[in-house]
């Protein structure tokens, strides 16, 4: 029968053999190691050999269990690191909303085309980083609720903000700038008219660009394709591949590839095109992007949490933008390949950036995002753009930000609260 006896004067702990107290103590600090229990010389003390093979069998599964746990510690997922409450997620949203603003302003004060990185405008860029975060987020919304409310919820989201942006584009912007270019005629009969307009773009699909020879909301015809890829994530989760690891990596990876077939197919400039196939065209470009998201989100407990791994992902992004970029935006181009990798880092951006109180409960990026182009495209019709440019666009956030609050107060928020109705609820699990 062993006993621990605690520890002697030199603070070293001491085994001995209750039956045999004539036996002298040995420290375990003088043992030998592990590996070298079995080759214990006959003449080193029976008693010590009994009591460090006992601590071994004691204590070595909890030595061993707790350097899986140190090893697992220094790995942690990127699951691990993205707390569903607790994320700058929302913060990167408005800076997302904010640079398509700063984009559209350079072009729409007449300074160029704004394509800073190789033919890609900054606006692009950040669309893309909006679908990355988009699929991951609703992908979380597919997996936990029933297609019911799913699609309620998406809905409530996205339409009443859209609907209210829509009106006052038409009603407000519209009439403010037609006095402002002291247009002649009626305003209300102008054609294209604004009611047309309300109706045309009623249900997302952007069908009337103008008013009068205005454009006055070029950024809102990405929300029908945003819509889209609702719906095909809510497919993919009624049909079990959003919840499946390996069927969601093939579904992702299947678009990703066809984009990359149907970019280097020759001439399809002549295929897609605004005449043709507009809608399918960007529909793969977006739900690629989408999708990747989605993957990370079912994937989120196997993929590594890596700095290393966001700022490689980053620099092809940004790399693959300086390739093909020589055709115009409207078609498939080879730097266009690379917004899938757009993901992952501002994922992982969202985990350890120190701003989750940023949007926590109030989120503005939205209304920025719908309110951006009108009033930046009437600051230019009543010559702020004169001001140069980063004076016209620190004019274009300070009068678009008070509309963006008042949206999500007005309008968004209270459609938010209808959210919480009571729809039937579809438990949900990760498989492999």
């Amino acid at each position: 029968m062993f006993f621990w006896r605690g520890r002697n004067a030199n603070h070293q702990i001491e085994a001995t053999v209750a039956t045999k107290p004539r036996t002298p103590t040995v420290p375990l600090t003088f043992l030998p190691r592990c590996d070298e229990v079995d080759a214990i010389p006959p003449s080193y003390p029976a008693t010590a050999t009994r009591a460090l093979r006992l601590w071994i069998h004691h204590h070595g599964s909890k030595l061993a269990l707790g350097m899986l746990m140190d090893m697992s510690a220094q790995r942690s997922t990127l699951g691990d690191a993205l707390d569903p409450t607790r994320n700058s997620l929302n913060f990167l949203r408005l800076v997302l909303a904010l640079a398509v603003l700063v984009s559209h302003a350079y072009s729409i004060g007449g300074w160029g085309s704004g394509a800073w990185f190789g033919g890609t405008a900054l606006g692009t860029v950040a669309v893309c980083g909006f679908f990355g975060i988009s699929g991951y987020l609703v992908a979380g919304s597919a997996e936990r609720n029933s297609s019911a409310r799913y699609l309620w919820q998406r809905c409530l989201r996205i339409l009443p903000g859209y609907w209210v942006a829509l009106v006052v584009t038409a009603v407000v912007f519209g009439y403010l700038g037609w006095k402002a270019q002291h247009l002649p005629g009626n305003y209300f009969h102008a054609s294209p008219s604004p009611w047309s307009f309300i109706g045309n773009n009623f249900f997302l699909d952007y069908r009337q660009i103008l008013i009068g020879s205005a454009t006055w909301n070029g950024s809102i015809w990405t929300l029908f394709y945003e819509f889209l890829c609702y719906l095909v994530v809510m497919v993919l989760a009624r049909l079990k591949i959003l919840q499946a690891r390996t069927e969601i990596f093939i579904a992702a990876a299947a678009v990703w590839l066809l984009q990359i077939v149907v970019t280097f197919w020759p001439h399809n400039e002549r295929t897609f095109n605004p005449l043709h196939f507009w809608i399918p065209e960007y529909l793969i470009k977006f739900l690629a992007i989408f999708l990747v998201g989605s993957a990370l989100y079912t994937w989120r407990h196997h993929v590594v949490d890596s700095g290393w791994i966001a700022l490689a992902c980053g620099l092809a992004f940004f790399g693959n933008l300086y390739m093909g970029g020589s055709l115009p935006y409207l078609y498939f181009r080879v730097s266009d390949l690379g917004a899938p990798l757009l993901a992952y880092p501002l994922l992982w951006l969202g985990a350890h950036l120190p701003f989750h109180r940023v949007g926590a409960r109030n989120d503005y990026s939205y209304g920025v995002y719908i309110y951006a182009f009108p009033v930046t495209t009437l600051l230019t019709y009543t010559g702020a753009s004169q001001m140069g440019y980063f004076a016209f666009s620190y004019a274009a956030i300070a009068c678009t930000v008070p509309l963006a609050v008042a949206s999500w107060w007005l309008v968004e928020r209270p459609a938010q609260k209808l959210k919480r109705a009571r729809w039937p609820r579809r438990s949900t699990t990760v498989t492999s």
